[in-house]
């Protein structure tokens, strides 16, 4: 929090105000906005699927056609999905 406010100082330059122009010159704010994201998704399941051709995942067969539904949140939150999962743009 205090980095995200020393940063959010140094870019105001006591104005009251951040503008648009501003946010390209913060990369710990969009840090901050990826992580919260990342950590408390507004969308926890995304939108379901159909899976195109049978397949073997982790053990479990899916046949063609199963509907399935991604947990965004429980991604969000594996460690081994890693920062190359990650690709959020803001």
């Amino acid at each position: 929090m205090k980095k995200l406010q020393q940063e959010v100082t140094e870019i105001a330059q006591g104005r009251s105000m951040i503008y648009d122009e501003d946010l390209e010159k913060m990369p710990y704010l969009k840090a901050v906005l990826k992580e919260s994201l990342r950590l408390h998704t507004p969308a926890p399941l995304l939108v379901p699927r159909k899976s195109m051709q049978d397949i073997k995942l982790m053990g479990y067969d899916i046949a063609e056609g199963t509907q399935v539904i991604i947990n965004a949140w429980a991604i969000g939150r594996d460690p081994a999905c890693g920062k190359n999962h990650m690709s959020l743009s803001l």
